[in-house]
């Protein structure tokens, strides 16, 4: 059977059906059901967008229980500069991995874990997606600045691993692919940090 990618589907689809009409929104599902229905016979397998898992890093001599369930860990008057991370888990086709358990935890902007602070345990959504309101966390002795992720699913290998930030003058060579591109925003007198990431999951 022959692989078409996407967006070959939707534009033959959209000669018989125009994009209008079709159900919101136009997911994999959506596109085989329809192809199945108007054109005959069984439906068009949509290619896999080959990803490689996300690099393991082990999750560091911290106690990452009782964490709450909370994305925004900013408050209003905290010392430091804020951060706001919007992420994806994603399995080895790019496709989004929804109910993924995230657990998040790093220093303050000091570099200080505290253990009532800057920990969150998350669920990612229909889209595979979280987002996580923190401070920019400072230098935890001789690492570079860095979050701990440990993402799970029943279906995917667990990821232990952290995020670095590619503009901070400590990263190396050999992180760079945990490294994020940082946006700044200016609010007033206040600076906001702003970036993303895909985890990658590998399957069991």
């Amino acid at each position: 059977m022959p692989r078409i990618v996407g967006d070959q589907i939707l534009a033959t689809l959209n000669k018989i059906v125009p994009m209008s009409q079709m159900p919101t929104p136009v997911t994999a599902s959506t596109i085989a059901l329809l192809t199945m229905l108007l054109l005959g016979g069984p439906p068009l397998v949509l290619a896999c967008d080959k990803r490689e898992p996300t690099s393991d890093t082990g999750p560091g001599p911290h106690d990452y229980s009782g964490a709450p369930a909370e994305s925004k860990l900013w408050r209003e008057g905290d010392a430091g500069e804020a951060l706001l991370l919007h992420a994806r888990v994603l399995d080895t086709c790019a496709k989004p991995v929804a109910g993924a358990r995230v657990q998040i935890l790093h220093a303050n902007q000091d570099g200080i874990h505290d253990p009532e602070r800057w920990r969150a345990d998350l669920i990612s959504n229909e889209r595979g997606e979280f987002k996580l309101v923190t401070v920019y966390p400072g230098y935890a002795g001789s690492i570079a600045r860095h979050i701990h992720f440990i993402i799970t699913h029943p279906n995917h290998r667990q990821l232990v691993t952290r995020l670095f930030f590619k503009n901070d003058p400590a990263i190396s060579a050999d992180i760079e692919d945990l490294a994020i591109v940082l946006e700044e925003i200016r609010r007033d007198e206040a600076r906001v940090w702003v970036g993303g990431f895909e985890f990658v999951l590998a399957p069991r």
